[in-house]
């Protein structure tokens, strides 16, 4: 209860938790593992600091709900998976949306792949990411928040999964999105209970 109670009490180590997490775990995985990409830390901030708030309102609605540390970043896993798992599943079932060789949409096709994007991952994300809010937070509060959370990964590290559809490059965009979710639930779950704790 006391958990709970300080995760409502004070949002901040939450979303500034969140913003680190989201920003900087994935340039630095993004540096090593495909190409840097710092360029892009300056408008990067603002959208981690809009991500974060996002994350972190979600983890302060149900945080108490989930497992004790060190198995919190687990769970924030499992509810990352459960919120990308249909758009990894659908992507699976088509070609790519995009020209694997040059990462570039096809001229005249952005219409249709807005509209696989839209229905295939972010819709889902946000439905998924609701319903698990509401059942760990039981508040219309969580749902929105979480929501909201799922709607955030999705568009971020989550975004190029209907884009690779069944190709080869698949597993290593897997691969990637995989190591980014553990690390930055790691580092999101560790630094909002250190930044907590000051």
């Amino acid at each position: 209860m006391g958990a709970a109670a300080g995760l409502e009490r004070n949002l901040t180590p939450h979303l500034i938790a969140g913003a680190a997490a989201g920003l900087l775990v994935f340039l630095i995985i993004h540096h090593f593992w495909i190409k840097p990409i710092w360029f892009i830390l300056p408008p990067g901030l603002v959208i981690a600091a809009l991500g974060g708030l996002a994350v972190g309102w979600s983890y302060a609605e149900i945080g108490s709900a989930l497992p004790p540390r060190p198995f919190t970043f687990l769970a924030v896993v499992a509810l990352i998976a459960l919120t990308l798992s249909p758009a990894i599943l659908l992507a699976q079932t088509r070609p790519a949306l995009i020209d694997i060789r040059t990462g570039v949409i096809p001229p005249g096709d952005a219409g249709r792949v807005i509209a696989h994007v839209v229905l295939e991952m972010l819709l889902p994300a946000v439905i998924l990411g609701g319903m698990a809010g509401w059942f760990l937070g039981h508040t219309p509060r969580a749902a929105l928040a979480t929501a909201l959370a799922g709607l955030v990964f999705a568009l971020g590290p989550g975004h190029n999964v209907p884009l690779l559809g069944s190709t080869s490059a698949v597993t290593k965009g897997l691969a990637l999105l995989l190591a980014i979710t553990l690390v930055s639930a790691w580092v999101m779950v560790e630094a909002s209970a250190w930044l907590g704790n000051r």
